[in-house]
C-alpha cells in the first residue's frame, strides 16, 4: 500500500482532503483508492492490484468501463470535433430514444449531471405551478441540491400527524430554505396525506426515488406509488420520480414503467452516460413547454449535452433495449443476491442483502419483514461496526465495495453488464471466506 499512501500524502497538498470528490474518500480505508486503469468489471488501483468492482462508479458504470461500443462512440465524437453548445441530428435521435424507454417522455431537456437535473426538475415543478412547497421522502437523496437537501442522513423530530422537521445534509444552506421543503416517512401514506391535507393548495410538487437505492435498495410497499399518484392528480402537484440510480435498471422502462405509476417528470442520469457525464429531464409536454425557450422557467448551460456523451448515451440506449441486457442483469442479479443471503444464512449472519435490478444494498443486522421495513427501523438496527468489517475484509480479497461513511444505513453497491458468472462464482467464494472471518 506504500504507493497508495505516498499519493495520498502528496494529494492533500494540492486537493481538499486529497480528493477531486468528497465522496471519493473511502471510510473504511481511510483515504481514496487511487486507480491507474480499468477494464470491463474490473479496477487497478496505482499499486497494479485489481479488484472486482461492486461499486460501478457509484451507479454510472453498469455498461462496465472501456466498452467497445461505447469506445467506438467516442471516437465517433472526436473524429467530428468534440463541439460542444450546439445541437444536432443526434441530440434529436437521443431524445427519440427517451421517449421510446422511457413512459412519461413526452418531450426531453438534456442536462450534465443528477443534481442539475433534479435542480430544473424542482424548479420547473415551481414555475409550472405557481406554487412554492416541495414534498420530499426522509432517507431519500436527489442529489448536492440545496433546494431539497435535506434529512438523506438524519433523522428528524417527527409531529402529530406525520411531519418530519427538516436537517439540512450540509453546511451553508440558509436556513429560509427550509420554509418551503417538508418531510415525511416513505411509504406512509396517510401521513403523506395529512401533511398534503396541511399545505393544500400551496404545494409544487412531490419528489421521491420509487426505489430508494440511496437507503441501499428501499422499495415502495404494495400499491404505494399508485396512492401517491392518486393524491398528486387530486391536488393538482407535480409528480417527480428521481430516477438518477434506477434509471435503465429494470425492465422495461425503468421504476415508472416496473411499478406502473406514471410520473408528471422523471429524471435520469449515471446508467444514461456510460461514463459520461448526461443527464435527462423527462416529461408530460404540458410542464415541459414551460422551460425556455417556449416558457419562462430557465434551463440551461454551456456543457449540457455536448457531442461526447450524446453519442456514448445513444449506445448506452440502444444496448438498453436489446433483449441479452436486462437478460444478464437479472440472471446476474439472481445468482450474487441468492448467493449472498445464502452465506448469511450458512454463517448465522444477521441481516440481508436486497436488491432490485442491478443495485443492491447489505443490511447487517436488520431482519427482512417485507410489512414493516422503514428508514427509521434500519437506522435503528444496521450493524455498522459488521458492515465496516466486511468492507475492510472485501478490500483484503480484492472485491471492491464503497463506503462514504456518512449514512447511518447501507450504502447502495452493483453490478454491471461486464459482470460475469464467473466474476459472481469468483466473488462468492471469497464472500465466504469473509463472512468465516468476521461472524
Amino acid at each position: 500500500m506504500g504507493k497508495l499512501i505516498d499519493l495520498y500524502e502528496l494529494a492533500k497538498v494540492n486537493l481538499v482532503g486529497g480528493v477531486s470528490a468528497g465522496g471519493r474518500h473511502h471510510a473504511v480505508f481511510g483515504q481514496p483508492i487511487y486507480m491507474l486503469r480499468a477494464d470491463g468489471s474490473k479496477l487497478y488501483d496505482a499499486e497494479g492490484n485489481m479488484f472486482l468492482d461492486f461499486h460501478t462508479s457509484a451507479g454510472a458504470a453498469i455498461f462496465g468501463y472501456n466498452h467497445p461500443r461505447i469506445k467506438s462512440a467516442v471516437n465517433k465524437a472526436i473524429d467530428l470535433g468534440f463541439y460542444l453548445n450546439f445541437d444536432s441530428e443526434y441530440h434529436v435521435e437521443l431524445a427519440k430514444l427517451c421517449k421510446q424507454i422511457f413512459p412519461c417522455a413526452e418531450m426531453i431537456r438534456f442536462s450534465n449531471t443528477g443534481t442539475e437535473a433534479t435542480m430544473a426538475a424542482v424548479r420547473l415543478a415551481r414555475g409550472f405551478t405557481g406554487n412554492d412547497i416541495i414534498i420530499r421522502f426522509e432517507g431519500h437523496f436527489h442529489g448536492m441540491n440545496e433546494l431539497v437537501w435535506y434529512n438523506h442522513n438524519h433523522e428528524g423530530c417527527m409531529d402529530e400527524i406525520g411531519e418530519i422537521v427538516n436537517i439540512p445534509d450540509t453546511a451553508g444552506i440558509p436556513s429560509c430554505f427550509s420554509d418551503v421543503v417538508k418531510n415525511v416517512e416513505y411509504n406512509d401514506i396517510s401521513a403523506l396525506d395529512r401533511i398534503v391535507s396541511r399545505y393544500k393548495g400551496k404545494i409544487a410538487a412531490i419528489i421521491l426515488e420509487p426505489i430508494s437505492f440511496n437507503c441501499g435498495c428501499y422499495p415502495p410497499s404494495d400499491g404505494y406509488l399508485h396512492a401517491v399518484r392518486d393524491i398528486c392528480d387530486r391536488e393538482g402537484i407535480v409528480l417527480i420520480f428521481d430516477e438518477v440510480i434506477s434509471g435503465l435498471r429494470l425492465r422495461p422502462g425503468s421504476a415508472q414503467a416496473y411499478f406502473d405509476v406514471i410520473p408528471d417528470i422523471a429524471v435520469f442520469a449515471k446508467a444514461i452516460g456510460g461514463g459520461f457525464p448526461l443527464a435527462i429531464l423527462a416529461g408530460k409536454e404540458r410542464i415541459m413547454k414551460t422551460l425556455n425557450p417556449l416558457g419562462p422557467v430557465v434551463m440551461s448551460g454551456t456543457y449540457t449535452a455536448s457531442i461526447m456523451p450524446v453519442l456514448a448515451s445513444i449506445e448506452c440506449l440502444k444496448m438498453s433495449l436489446e433483449p441479452s441486457y436486462f437478460d444478464h442483469i437479472e440472471r446476474i442479479g439472481d445468482m450474487l443476491y441468492r448467493g449472498i443471503n445464502d452465506l448469511m444464512k450458512k454463517h448465522s449472519i444477521k441481516g440481508h442483502l436486497r436488491g432490485m435490478g442491478a443495485r443492491f444494498g447489505l443490511y447487517f443486522g436488520v431482519e427482512d419483514p417485507d410489512d414493516d421495513f422503514n428508514w427509521r427501523k434500519v437506522k435503528q438496527n444496521f450493524n455498522s461496526e459488521i458492515n465496516k468489517k466486511f468492507l475492510q475484509k472485501s478490500l483484503e480479497y480484492n472485491l471492491y465495495f464503497h463506503d462514504y461513511g456518512t449514512s447511518p444505513v447501507p450504502a447502495h453497491n452493483g453490478f454491471g453488464v461486464s459482470h460475469s458468472i464467473e466474476d459472481i462464482n469468483w466473488a462468492l467464494e471469497r464472500i465466504d471466506k469473509i463472512f468465516m472471518e468476521i461472524k
